[in-house]
């Protein structure tokens, strides 16, 4: 009796100690990860939202993050959205990222970023992979989603993490080690959007409006259709987006591919490059580069997005719901700092 005593403590502390390993090598990977709003902050903050409280869940690349500005949808329209996005994400992202997100949210509509559909490479850079994966809390899901980020090859050294973030450790301040991350100073109120700041003037893009569709990326449409296919195994209607930019006219053929492979599956969505779309943007002072809203784009344009969304889906509006304080802390933030953009009766 005596040994099988002695037995059972041996196994207990071995599984204690096996535990505790696989907790400081996980905390330790976090640490080492650089806290980019444009990489690990959003997946990462994600987790902090109140359980089923995000309304409208966007997905998609930096022109998504720079473009939905969510705290104009909630000031102006009650809508309670979080920007899941990512600079350069693909859809094999975007796709573990919703898997990921079904696990605490039940969105009532998904916003997806057209803009993935150009990208030809079938697999992700080393530091975007790292950026979009590394904050993934659910081992078997980031796993996932390296293996589908990078060569088979490489995927033990990325599945490992420190081979690929040892270079890191001359980075290391003590804001590394705080969780959730600071989120660039925006708060844990923080939903996602990230402002860009810059004005950079364009001519208004010569563009022939044509439906001859460009190829896509075999692994990108492969990622959008199971993206579209889980979205619709649980119900939740997709809205195809194409945000506005000056270099639109290289995108055009590869948005008209992936407009056919989403019509395929029922889903339609607004491009708002088309020109019969006014918009009201001006392209000589609402874009901070060729492709990004700046913020007085992005408010303009989300100010469009907001009246389309409520005159095409059934969007609950929750001011003055409780159990929204964040939405409300982090707009009311974010109009301190940004308060010539309040709406007209609030100036």
């Amino acid at each position: 009796m005596t040994r099988t005593k002695e037995l059972l403590a041996f196994w207990l502390r071995l599984i204690c100690f096996v535990l505790l390993l696989c907790v400081v090598l996980h905390y330790t990977i976090y640490v080492l990860t650089p806290k980019h709003d444009y990489g690990i902050c959003p997946i990462v903050n994600f987790y902090q939202q109140p359980k089923e409280s995000v309304d409208v869940l966007a997905l998609g690349t930096s022109c998504a993050y720079a473009g939905v500005n969510t705290n104009v949808l909630w000031k102006e329209y009650g809508i309670a959205a979080y920007n899941l996005c990512g600079a350069e994400q693909p859809f094999w992202i975007s796709y573990y990222y919703l898997e990921e997100a079904l696990k605490t949210q039940r969105p009532k509509l998904i916003l997806l970023d057209a803009k993935a559909s150009i990208y030809e490479n079938d697999y992700s850079k080393r530091g975007r992979t790292i950026l979009s994966t590394y904050g993934i809390r659910s081992l078997p899901t980031r796993f996932k989603a390296i293996a589908a980020s990078v060569k088979p090859d490489d995927f033990i050294d990325f599945a490992l993490a420190f081979p690929q973030l040892h270079s890191y450790y001359p980075g290391v301040v003590a804001e590394s080690f705080l969780y959730p991350p600071t989120n660039e100073g925006r708060g844990p109120h923080w939903k996602g959007y990230i402002e860009m700041d810059e004005t950079e003037q364009h001519q208004k893009p010569s563009l022939v409006w044509t439906s001859t569709k460009k190829p896509l990326n075999t692994r990108q449409q492969e990622y959008f259709e199971k993206l579209l296919l889980l979205a619709q195994e649980h119900e939740i209607p997709v809205m195809l987006v194409g945000f506005p930019n000056p270099d639109y006219a290289n995108d055009h053929m590869y948005y008209n591919s992936l407009w056919h492979v989403a019509a395929q599956h029922g889903v339609d969505g607004i491009n708002y490059n088309d020109p019969k779309l006014r918009v009201r943007l001006r392209y000589s002072s609402d874009f901070s580069d060729w492709q990004h809203l700046n913020v007085k784009g992005s408010v303009t344009f989300s100010r469009r997005l907001g009246s389309d969304l409520c005159e095409r889906y059934h969007l609950p509006n929750r001011h003055g719901d409780m159990a929204y304080q964040t939405w409300q802390h982090c707009t009311d933030d974010w109009y301190t700092k940004y308060p010539e953009y309040l709406p007209q009766t609030e100036e």
